[in-house]
């Protein structure tokens, strides 16, 4: 172990910048807590929600079903954009497609929103934005969905969409009104509990390893830190 080496950070002067180990951990653990992602022990429901997959009932819902408000962007062209607070959404999967702060007074959309590029990518939106000629957004201003719903909604439109538009095939949102998606039903209508629990479920499964590893760093770096 003499022999060892592990990276840390430094000051200029070439000391460790404990410090800075400090302020990290300290916003990680705060992250952790406030998004909720330090609980990823699945609760009872959401195992039995994993272990009846296989027998969900499926069908399948047209977007207009789904979202009564199907709006493309505004073109607003890169010279014109004025800098500012607002994410401006366009074409492509950099970034989730923001491409700029902007604050040109262009159509905005509101936060629980999801869009969809001429390339048929598909993203979620939990913040206001406004969006390009080339970005559909989809939302229900009778239905509030909840984020893991609509989080669901982005999975299964990205692989009804999948693979079928390109630079010589673009989408625009008015063709796609009647493009399908295929939901978990329960009596013959999408069943939104069981999209919540699934989602819960996935989110917590992906996060444990991270959330483990995140604790094993905050134990040592803390361990470090008050030996010095």
């Amino acid at each position: 172990m003499n022999n060892t080496k592990i990276q840390l950070p430094i000051l200029p002067n070439g000391k460790i910048n404990f410090s800075f180990m400090e302020k990290f951990i300290a916003e990680l653990e705060a992250y952790l807590n406030v998004t909720g992602l330090k609980d990823y022990i699945l609760t009872t429901e959401e195992q039995k929600a994993l272990a009846d997959f296989e027998n969900v009932g499926w069908c399948e819902f047209s977007f207009k079903n789904i979202f009564n408000k199907i709006v493309q962007g505004r073109r607003l062209k890169k010279d014109d954009q004025k800098p500012g607070s607002l994410p401006f959404v366009m074409a492509g999967i950099t970034n989730m497609g923001v491409v700029n702060y902007i604050s040109n007074p262009v159509a905005s959309f509101l936060k629980n929103s999801i869009t969809v590029d001429v390339f048929g990518n598909v993203f979620y939106r939990n913040y206001d934005f406004g969006a390009g000629d080339d970005t559909g957004v989809y939302w229900n201003d009778k239905t509030e969905y909840s984020r893991a719903v609509m989080l669901f909604f982005v999975g299964t439109m990205g692989k009804s969409l999948s693979g079928k538009f390109d630079f010589g095939k673009k989408l625009r949102s008015s063709k796609s009104l009647h493009f399908k998606m295929q939901l978990p039903v329960k009596d013959g209508q999408p069943d939104y509990s069981m999209m919540e629990l699934l989602i819960s479920a996935i989110q917590k499964l992906v996060i444990k390893d991270v959330v483990l590893y995140a604790d094993m760093k905050i134990a040592y770096t803390k361990q470090a830190i008050a030996k010095n």
